[in-house]
């Protein structure tokens, strides 16, 4: 049987045909192509697009995070302030060896000052062996001397300021080790020197308050009070005419004498008529009625009685505790920068009633305000000297009410509500011992403090968290122990990843 032949396709029998198809402008391969190279345009595009984006902002609006030990190079939000505050240009020359010990830390330093004053700060780095051109035409300029490691500070004015490297670090005497790092508060200290027109004055009112009491107050508030350009002086009311002149602001640091009648009008004088600033801590024992109208007057009335709570614990005796845990009150006053930080408020306080909606108070512009209140479970007990106690409604102080330990008063022209003519300020506390007399003041009482002194002052760009000293420290190991290490560091440790290596292995191989 004859067998029958296919037909040829259309393909074979029109090769043109398909060779036409498969042109280079129809085939699919190149358009394959065309649509790989704008996608791969379009993702180059939006990769530049993204690198200018992430630059402009990192620019623009960076941030910065502090991760060495002890948080070295965080400043603290007093000096955040008061950079973001200044009204002149302040320029840093940091002339230091690069091979000193403290380049690095102190460099660190003025250039977080640099970053956080803006346009207001401007720093320049100079080396002592290289930049002798520029060293020398500040040396013409300025009669600068520079013999060693040194940080100059030029205000606006012409003032300048040089700090000397040792200045600002604490060494140990033996070892001539680095122990502590207090670069923010001579820093800080020297920007105000040549900003402001005069170094600021408090006086520190001793009334029967013992020396060796004062004396350990003062030593804690002194360095805070230099880091912010102001010094701290003892003064007598007794026997003097006036308050003097150069005095800021009146810290009354828990004095358990009354005021006569005669130094009470040299305060109220200085308080109403030269707009001094007064802080005042009162000592819940002693006897102050001359004290208490005055402020009493002003809508601030000390209780009294003592803020106290009890503490019940099965099978043991319930007893009075008398330390206060507080809350500072973030408002218009001196703790209007302070976060909402809390504290304990050690030995005895009394309670403090603070008329801040005092209709007639508020005619005369006259503005309470509390600042600090107690925390839950606490009471202000009028008979707190008897031997079972309870919360009594009736005659105690406490909730529903809140309990307030301190308070601040400020006082404008009458009609002035916008103070325009300026005010009269005040800060009143109903504990004496928040800057502890032992020298264990909390930093949150001690913050507080400053706070308060600034306020009355009229230095708020100053209110904040203080600065910190950053220390260094070694941790000591007898040689007992230190061998120990060796043996664990150099035999246990690679001994026991061995054996695990060699168990592992053994189970893949089985």
């Amino acid at each position: 049987m004859a067998k029958q032949k296919k037909e040829p396709t259309e393909s074979r029998r029109n090769p043109g045909a398909d060779a036409e198809d498969r042109s280079p402008a129809t085939s699919p391969r190149p358009r394959r192509r065309y649509r790989t190279a704008a996608l791969v345009s379009v993702q180059a595009l939006l990769i530049l697009i993204v690198f200018f984006q992430v630059n402009y902002l990192s620019c623009r609006r960076h941030s910065t995070w502090d991760l060495t030990q002890n948080r070295r190079f965080t400043v603290s939000d007093t000096t955040k302030n008061y950079l973001a505050s200044l009204g002149g240009e302040v320029r840093l020359v940091m002339a230091f060896l690069g091979t000193s010990d403290l380049h690095a830390e102190v460099k660190g330093l003025v250039s977080e000052y640099d970053r956080i004053g803006g346009d207001a700060v401007a720093a320049e780095y100079l080396d002592l062996s290289r930049s002798r051109s520029r060293l020398a035409e500040l040396k013409d300029r300025y009669q600068l001397q520079f013999s060693g490691d040194q940080i100059v500070v030029f205000g606006e004015s012409g003032r300048l300021k040089t700090i000397h490297a040792e200045e600002l670090v604490n060494r140990d005497p033996n070892t001539g080790r680095v122990i502590e790092f207090k670069g923010e508060e001579v820093l800080t200290a020297a920007i105000l020197e040549v900003t402001e027109q005069q170094q600021r004055k408090i006086y520190l009112i001793s009334g029967d308050r013992r020396a060796d009491e004062l004396v350990p107050i003062a030593e804690q508030l002194q360095p805070l009070a230099t880091a912010q350009n102001a010094r701290l002086e003892s003064l007598v009311l007794e026997g003097r005419d006036s308050i003097p002149e150069d005095a800021d602001a009146l810290f009354f640091p828990g004095n358990s004498e009354d005021l006569t009648e005669r130094e009470m009008a040299l305060v109220r004088d200085y308080w109403e008529s030269r707009r001094g600033g007064l802080v005042i801590y009162l000592d819940p024992t002693a006897e102050t009625p001359v004290l208490h109208a005055m402020l009493r007057e002003h809508g601030i009335a000390p209780r009294p009685d003592r803020i106290l709570s009890v503490i019940s614990i099965p099978g043991v005796a319930a007893r009075k505790t008398y330390d206060v845990p507080v809350a500072l009150m973030p408002g218009a006053g001196p703790t209007r920068d302070l976060p909402a930080l809390s504290t304990r408020l050690l030995g005895q306080t009394q309670s403090i009633e603070v008329l801040y909606e005092d209709d007639l108070l508020l005619s005369e512009n006259i503005r309470p305000l509390p600042l600090m209140v107690a925390g839950t479970g606490f009471w202000g007990e009028i008979d707190f000297q008897a031997e079972e106690i309870s919360y009594n409604p009736d005659i105690d102080h406490g909730q529903p009410n809140p309990v307030f330990t301190a308070a601040s008063v400020e006082k404008g022209v009458p009609g002035d509500a916008g103070l325009s003519q300026g005010s009269s300020r005040l800060v009143v506390a109903g504990n004496a011992d928040l800057i502890s007399p032992q020298g264990s003041s909390a930093k949150v009482a001690v913050d507080f403090t400053m706070a308060s002194l600034n306020w009355v002052m009229n230095r708020e760009e100053l209110i904040g968290i203080s600065p910190r000293r950053p220390t260094f420290f070694t941790l000591s190991i007898r040689p007992d122990k230190i061998a120990f290490l060796q043996s664990l560091l150099i035999m246990a440790l690679p001994g026991a990843a061995l054996i695990l290596g060699g168990f592992v292995w053994m189970r893949r191989r089985a």
